[in-house]
């Protein structure tokens, strides 16, 4: 190994795998997983050219045309993508091209006359190269952010165990790839492709749509013929093992088998399809009033804000609990934004927006509880509302489990999903709840008049406990503006105004930091959103439960019929 030979074949290899690392990692942040697999789906493609590049493989027009129906499945899968995200896109395609000269240079260093080095060797060689560029770029990129926090949070039996897989898989595919070449190993991996797909709607809940459907059908019908129906996959095997794959029946019966896996696969993923709106009963009646009101047509230019509500918490524990939420899989592509409105009026703004990893912080009159917040954000932003927003206080209850059910329910049909305690119902002549003891909520009925313009009904209606909650615009703006400008007003007058006179028990303060009426709208956020049905509360189970294997995406939410 000298100087020479070390930097000319050694070096671009390491430096490769650390790119591809770095940029398939990155695309986590931003796609999901079905949709990153079907990309990674297009690596033979960049395999086969990057081999005709470096002269590792001579170009044969046969196979280029064979794959060209790959290229057009995942287009079409990219088109009908519900989470793209074009950074994200870019990302792994630079990881794709980077992954594949990384291939086709090692399959050159173990099986050129030149060469001829063992599989081990190789890696004892281009790991360390790998790892110095990724601990390097780690320092000047990441290491600021990270915390003793996260390693603790992830623990070291995970990280061990990903060490461990992470070499069997490297020893695999040096080993693969000297017994055969670049191309077959990124073939192997259509199996693989199939099962993250499926697995990732099945159990991460990722949505997809009719188009992405019949994207996915047709790169890994032409993936599996690729595989079984050219001659490469077949001279390979001869090679190994002698013999032929000539033999029609042994022949059909592979790609009899290739195509039920496939079918399988899409069944499985058709089983779990969730489309925009809900095919089920949706609870209240807010599908048709969103058309009346002709809100359906707005879109405002965020996809996803979290609006916390604060005062004096712990900004690192806040911190951390908006990192994991960012993280969620429901959330990854929808480049969360984080506002923060403090009411504490001696806090340093710029040093809680460092602190906590804000993209705005603002300071506001300390009135009217965390609902005070909500409705000067819900105002402010009127306009320029994100297509959902968190609502969150600062001290946030139950944070596992409101994570959980955020993972379990929302998706780009959530009209409004509470991350509260739960869901109560009361009757409008005596409206009480499970959490309020004695006392009898009667400005809930009249929240219900003020937004639907009619009596409250014989019925019960729909109420909420926690304060946190996921919305849509078209919930928000399905009320009207003046009404959230009333249940404002009210929340934060002086205590002289007749608001601050309704009969409560000695269990709730009233101030004007902590109104009375406060715990009132805490109960109505639902109505205020136009999600009425008091099945909700029958249907959807306590926060600290997981999402059954038969519930529907209207267990536990109001779903926007779009």
């Amino acid at each position: 190994m000298t100087g020479k030979v070390y930097l000319r074949t050694i070096l671009p290899v390491g430096l490769l795998y650390s790119l591809s690392l770095i940029s398939g990692n990155k695309a986590y942040q931003y796609l999901s997983v079905s949709f990153i697999q079907m990309l990674k789906a297009t690596t033979p493609v960049a395999v086969l050219l990057a081999g005709w590049c470096l002269a590792v493989e001579k170009p044969n027009l046969r196979t280029l045309r064979n794959i060209s129906f790959i290229v057009t499945g995942v287009i079409i899968a990219s088109y009908g993508e519900i989470l793209f995200n074009a950074t994200g896109f870019a990302y792994q395609v630079f990881g794709n091209i980077f992954e594949a000269f990384r291939l086709v240079l090692v399959q050159r260093l173990l099986s050129s006359a030149e060469h001829k080095m063992d599989p081990l060797v190789s890696l004892y060689y281009f790991a360390p190269v790998c790892a110095t560029l990724n601990f390097s770029l780690f320092l000047i990129f990441e290491s600021r952010h990270l915390l003793v926090a996260d390693l603790m949070r992830v623990g070291s039996t995970v990280f061990v165990l990903n060490a461990l897989v992470a070499f069997a898989l490297n020893v695999s595919s040096v080993f693969l790839i000297g017994r055969t070449s670049s191309l077959v190993l990124t073939l192997c991996g259509v199996l693989k492709d199939i099962l993250l797909v499926c697995v990732s709607i099945l159990l991460l809940g990722v949505p997809i749509s009719g188009l992405q459907l019949v994207g996915y059908s047709i790169a890994l019908v032409a993936l599996l013929y690729y595989k079984l129906g050219i001659d490469k996959p077949g001279g390979e095997y001869t090679q190994i093992y002698g013999g032929s794959l000539r033999s029609p029946t042994p022949r059909k019966m592979a790609v009899g088998a290739g195509f039920f896996l496939v079918f399988l696969a899409l069944g499985g993923i058709y089983g779990s399809y969730r489309p925009a709106g809900n095919s089920k009963t949706i609870h209240g009646s807010m599908p048709v009033q969103l058309a009346q009101n002709g809100h359906l047509a707005y879109r405002g230019g965020r996809k996803f804000d979290i609006v916390v509500s604060m005062y004096q918490e712990n900004q690192t524990k806040i911190a951390e609990e908006l990192r994991e939420i960012k993280n969620l899989p429901p959330l990854q592509g929808l480049e969360p934004n984080i506002i923060i409105y403090v009411k504490d009026q001696d806090v340093d703004a710029e040093a809680l927006k460092e602190a906590v990893g804000a993209d705005v912080v603002k300071i506001i009159p300390n009135k009217g509880r965390e609902g005070g917040t909500y409705l000067a954000h819900i105002l402010d932003e009127w306009d320029n509302l994100a297509t959902h927003t968190l609502f969150l206080q600062g001290d946030i209850h139950m944070f596992p489990q409101l994570s959980t059910r955020i993972t379990d329910y929302f998706f780009p049909g959530t009209g409004v999903l509470s991350l509260g305690f739960g869901y109560s119902s009361c009757s409008c002549d005596n409206c009480q709840d499970d959490w309020g003891g004695d006392d009898v909520w009667y400005r809930v009925p009249e929240v219900y008049s003020a937004v639907t313009g009619e009596l409250c009904p014989a019925s019960k209606i729909l109420m909420s406990y926690g304060g946190q909650f996921i919305t849509s615009s078209n919930r928000i703006r399905s009320t009207e503006k003046h009404v959230y400008e009333h249940i404002k007003q009210l929340l934060e007058s002086d205590m002289e105004h007749w608001i601050h006179e309704d009969s409560k028990t000695g269990k709730f303060n009233d101030k004007v930091d902590n109104p009375y009426f406060g715990h009132t709208l805490e109960r109505s956020w639902m109505i205020l959103f136009q999600c009425f049905d008091p099945g909700l509360s029958a249907t959807c189970p306590k926060l600290d439960s997981r999402r059954g294997p038969n519930d529907t995406d209207d267990t536990c939410q109001c779903v926007d019929k779009i």
